[in-house]
């Protein structure tokens, strides 16, 4: 009885974690919609803003997907992926990537000095440079969850049929696999939209400024404290929920379109010639992983190269001297800011962890699975849009303006936000997992936790060693719920480095950008590292002795 109290006690709390921002965002939407004829529509550049939102979102899902795609399919069956350039490229931070990506591929940047005719065409911020980034990063995103996905359809014996029918392992590959695989990964791309559309950090650092993305400017007129401003936030919530409308569908049709192209070319005879260039395709992503690998490289040596140079005036490749006493003191002086990022973050890696992993055990304990969209739902929804309907409800402002309040609200949004991309990474480990260990403990008389700890937990270890660095990265990288909420109060190493790139000084951007990428990499170096699955098996029934 006692037992079941407690279960039931977790769950209920868990549920109120999980649910209660959801009520908040429902009690913060203003129903004022924005009709024909509301100020929202009169507002200088709001169609370029709202179109050139759309093309990023599109372009950049688009084109991560197609990427995303061609490595899965040259990659099944296969670890070729693991420590290449989109390893590396997925480990960094996006906002210390973006500052790096400027420096060295932009006009005035560390490539054109050194190749003074070479016309990359990305500017310091445009519409080409922000979908750039976009895609690089994502893309790894897609291949990294994309695989965890694949490895849960029989794809093998799909493409072992195919060829038995006469067809190529390729065309078996696209007309039988990437139509299961791409439905398969339709909750994540559209993740990957969302986040496109109304992306709000990276297009204030990369992004075009006049006028900016429909994500910037909502955000500008939320932190003003006008009528009119407050108003035109009100009204722009609005646009930013029907633009994730917008990319939902899109991903639909993009499903949609090749599930009939695989279907009609399905139905075609003469499945055995080569009708993709798969030696080209082939090269192709080969010097691709090489480019990210080289630009991931470089981006890192090119942080550390602007932190250390002082008077880094075009068109010289070097600095005019390098200072390194005052280096560190400029990241000594950041020191709190570290320490409140770390703070942050380990406690929701913690925090995230433990709820997860309490709710997948009583899923299974119930034998009852719930649908993962339940759990990963704040990824559907603009983050900017959640965030400004909480700021809108009745109590949550009060709250937020307390300083002694606003590090337990930014905490719970950073929890909140990461428990969702956790959720995709240690989910399908897990269920993966047998209870064959998990029962054998409790068999031998040991309690359910106990039995979970010596038993369950080793064959987990990577699952959750993944766990706590998704949820550590995704605390990292938190700006909007950090700012917005934070009223002020907190400052992590994103909100500084967005505030210091809009201004001429390099190199404590720079700086910040290092330490921001250091604690990323500690972090996976961390993870990466432990004792053999076995150990504590080993070390509970005595055969270490």
């Amino acid at each position: 009885m006692r037992k079941k109290l407690a279960w039931t006690m977790a769950i209920s709390l868990i549920l109120v974690f999980l649910a209660l921002p959801w009520l908040l965002a429902l009690q913060g939407l203003s129903w004022n919609l924005p009709g024909l004829t509301a100020e929202l529509w009169r507002y200088p550049g709001i169609g370029t803003a709202i179109t050139t939102s759309l093309l990023c979102g599109v372009s950049a899902t688009l084109l991560s997907t197609c990427l995303a795609s061609l490595f899965i399919s040259k990659s099944e069956g296969s670890r070729q992926l693991k420590g290449s350039g989109l390893s590396l490229t997925f480990a960094a931070p996006h906002l210390a990537f973006a500052i790096a990506f400027l420096w060295l591929l932009t006009p005035y940047g560390w490539i054109d000095r050194l190749i003074p005719w070479l016309t990359l065409g990305f500017e310091q911020q445009s519409l080409t440079t922000l979908i750039t980034i976009l895609v690089i990063k994502e893309t790894p995103f897609l291949v990294v969850l994309g695989r965890q996905q694949l490895a849960q359809l029989p794809h093998q014996q799909w493409l072992l049929q195919a060829q038995i029918l006469g067809a190529s392992r390729t065309r078996g590959w696209w007309l039988v696999v990437f139509p299961a695989w791409l439905r398969q990964m339709r909750l994540l791309i559209i993740a990957v939209a969302i986040y496109s559309v109304a992306v709000v950090d990276i297009a204030l650092v990369a992004g075009p400024l006049n006028p900016p993305l429909l994500g910037p400017l909502l955000m500008s007129w939320q932190q003003q404290f006008g009528v009119a401003e407050q108003n035109l936030a009100a009204q722009g919530l609005w646009l930013v929920l029907a633009a994730g409308v917008f990319m939902v569908a899109w991903v639909k049709l993009q499903e949609w379109s090749v599930k009939r192209l695989c279907r009609g070319l399905l139905r075609r005879a003469g499945g055995n010639h080569r009708w993709l260039p798969e030696g080209a395709i082939s090269v192709s992503l080969q010097l691709l992983k090489w480019v990210l690998l080289a630009v991931t490289l470089l981006s890192g040596l090119a942080l550390l190269a602007m932190s250390l140079g002082q008077g880094w005036f075009y068109p010289r490749l070097t600095p005019l001297e390098w200072q390194f006493a005052e280096a560190w003191q400029l990241a000594l002086g950041s020191l709190p800011v570290v320490v409140m990022t770390l703070a942050l973050a380990l406690a929701t890696a913690v925090m995230v962890t433990v709820i997860l992993v309490t709710l997948r055990e009583w899923q299974r304990l119930r034998g009852h699975e719930f649908a993962d969209i339940w759990f990963i739902a704040a990824l559907l929804i603009p983050q900017l849009g959640l965030v400004i309907a909480w700021l809108q409800a009745e109590s949550l402002p009060v709250v937020s303006m307390h300083a002694e309040h606003a590090w337990l609200l930014t905490w719970y949004a950073h929890c909140w936000f990461a428990f969702a991309y956790s959720y995709l990474s240690y989910a399908p480990a897990e269920r993966a997992c047998s209870q064959m260990h998990l029962n054998l403990g409790r068999s031998l008389g040991y309690g359910y936790w106990k039995s979970w700890w010596y038993f369950k937990r080793p064959a987990l270890r990577d699952a959750l060693k993944h766990c706590l660095l998704v949820s550590f990265l995704v605390s990292l990288a938190q700006y909007v719920p950090t700012v917005l909420l934070g009223s002020g109060y907190i400052q992590t190493l994103t909100t500084e480095l967005v505030a210091l790139s809009s201004g001429a000084e390099l190199r404590l951007p720079a700086i910040i950008a290092s330490v921001l990428w250091v604690l990323a990499a500690l972090a996976i170096l961390m993870t990466a590292r432990g004792a053999p699955a076995s150990a504590p098996i080993r070390k509970l029934t005595g055969r270490e002795e």
